[in-house]
C-alpha cells in the first residue's frame, strides 16, 4: 500500500489509487512485475493529458526509468510503435502481433506492437524453461467498446500478467491503469494487483468491474 494515501479502491487481491504515478510509485514497496502502457506521445485525445513527444519524454523521464529501476523485478512496457526510441534500451524485446492489423503507419498496416522488457525472464530465473516472446492473435489490438481512447485486449493482457510472472500470489503494478483491463487479468490468473490511474473517470470504471468480479468469485 502506498504510504500516507487512501485507496480509491481496495479487496483482498486489488488496489486502486486515483493519483499522479509520479507521487505513488516512489511509495510502494517492490512488486514482481510492472506493466505500463504510458500515453503513446502522438495526440491521442486523453482527458487531461496533453498526448504529445515532449509530454511523454518528461513522463519516461520522470516516472517510468525511475519504476523501470525500483518498482518491480521485471517491467513490460507497450510504448507504441511511433515513440519507442525514447525508452532506454530494454533488455529484449517482446512483440503482440495481429493480422487483423493494429493501426496504419508510414508502411502501410502495422501488424505488430513492441513489448519492452527489462529485468531477467522470470521463468529462465527460475529454471522454469522457456517461453515464447510472442503474442499471435487475430483480435485487434484495441477492444473495450471505446470506454479508454487507447485499450488493451483482455486476452493480450492475460498473456503480459502470465508471461512477466510465474505463479499465483504474485503482485503485478500498472502506473497507467485506464479502464483496468490489467487489473481483471492479473486477477483472473490469481495475481494481486495494484493500480494507478490520474482520471478518476477510468478509476470509477475500473473499481466497478473489480467489485462485479469479487461478487462473481464469492
Amino acid at each position: 500500500m502506498a504510504e500516507g494515501m487512501k485507496p480509491y479502491y481496495q479487496d483482498e487481491s486489488v488496489t486502486i489509487y486515483n493519483a499522479d504515478c509520479r507521487e505513488v510509485l516512489p511509495t510502494l514497496d517492490k512488486v514482481d512485475l510492472m506493466f505500463a502502457d504510458p500515453p503513446y506521445g502522438v495526440g491521442v485525445d486523453y482527458l487531461s493529458y496533453d498526448d504529445t513527444k515532449e509530454s511523454l519524454g518528461e513522463l519516461i523521464s520522470e516516472a517510468i526509468i525511475p519504476a523501470i529501476d525500483t518498482a518491480a523485478q521485471v517491467s513490460l512496457i507497450t510504448p507504441g510503435t511511433s515513440n519507442m526510441w525514447l525508452y532506454p534500451r530494454p533488455t529484449w524485446t517482446l512483440c503482440f502481433a495481429s493480422g487483423a492489423g493494429t493501426g496504419r503507419g508510414p508502411w502501410g498496416f502495422n501488424c505488430w506492437q513492441p513489448i519492452l522488457a527489462y529485468g531477467k525472464d522470470p521463468y529462465l530465473a527460475q529454471n522454469l524453461g522457456g517461453r515464447p516472446d510472442t503474442k499471435l492473435s487475430s483480435e485487434p489490438a484495441s477492444k473495450d467498446g471505446g470506454i479508454h481512447p487507447c485499450p488493451k485486449p483482455h486476452i493480450l493482457m492475460k498473456w503480459i500478467v502470465a508471461r512477466g510472472t510465474t505463479g499465483a500470489g504474485q503482485t503485478v503494478l500498472d502506473p497507467f491503469m485506464g479502464s483496468g483491463t490489467t487489473l481483471r487479468a492479473a486477477k483472473d490468473l490469481g495475481r494481486k494487483a495494484i493500480g494507478i490511474e490520474i482520471e478518476e473517470r477510468y478509476c470509477e470504471i475500473a473499481a466497478n468491474r473489480m467489485s462485479q468480479l469479487a461478487m462473481e468469485l464469492n
